[in-house]
């Protein structure tokens, strides 16, 4: 009863009772003229766009595109912050749309409830369609590929110091290496040398998720 009441509150004019549920297929037989807004309930099965809010709903009897999903309980809040992800079971109220004449979605729709999946135990990189690749490489073996490549690069300083530099990095959405800072510094020729070869990388392949590329936050360890 308290989620009931505190739906009501949220939506104030739009709803004088608990909204009417339905399932995915239920909901996608909807006819356009219907202004009725309905629950529906199910679990996340693919983000499209984080910027948009756009992403899939699942039940047992079909899916469902919801697009610019709004909180009210934290009005202004934008899709990326609500940490939806694949895996997510979300119960969402909305109205059927018809967009383009074709596509059939819930366009608008609220945020009433959600629960997180197994996905939220996994980092970002794992949660990635497609990781940042070096020669061919993705995720560990990507790293691996590019230490051994700045490896092969170094060249030992005049003052003859040894030691170990961490540097992070961003690969940015066009693949080149941006953002080179020392995570973790040593002497400060090596610290010059590590910054040196990290910025002179090849490009990469960035990573991407739904086919749009992002950028990525990496670190190598260097040894002189």
């Amino acid at each position: 009863m308290r989620k009931i009441a505190l739906l009501m509150l949220l939506l104030g004019p739009f709803a004088l009772a608990q909204p009417p549920q339905k399932t995915v297929k239920q909901f996608l037989k909807l006819s356009q003229s219907d202004t009725t807004s309905y629950l529906v309930k199910g679990v996340v099965s693919k983000v499209r766009s984080s910027t948009s809010g756009s992403f899939y709903l699942q039940d047992g009897t079909g899916t469902l595109l919801v697009y610019g999903l709004q909180d009210p309980a934290r009005p202004g809040i934008g899709f990326g912050k609500m940490d939806i992800v694949q895996g997510d079971t979300l119960t969402v109220l909305g109205r059927f749309t018809l967009y383009g004449g074709s596509t059939k979605e819930m366009k608008d729709g609220r945020l009433i409830a959600k629960a997180d999946g197994p996905d939220h135990d996994k980092s970002f990189m794992e949660r990635l369609d497609q990781k940042p690749s070096f020669k061919g490489k993705q995720g560990p073996e990507a790293m691996k590929a590019f230490k051994e490549w700045c490896q092969s690069q170094v060249k030992t300083p005049a003052d003859g110091a040894t030691g170990r530099v961490w540097v992070r990095f961003v690969v940015g959405r066009n693949g080149r290496v941006q953002e080179v800072q020392i995570e973790r510094s040593a002497a400060p020729s090596l610290n010059e040398e590590a910054l040196r070869v990290v910025r002179s990388s090849p490009k990469w392949k960035p990573a991407k998720n739904d086919g749009t590329a992002l950028r990525t936050n990496c670190s190598v360890a260097i040894d002189f």
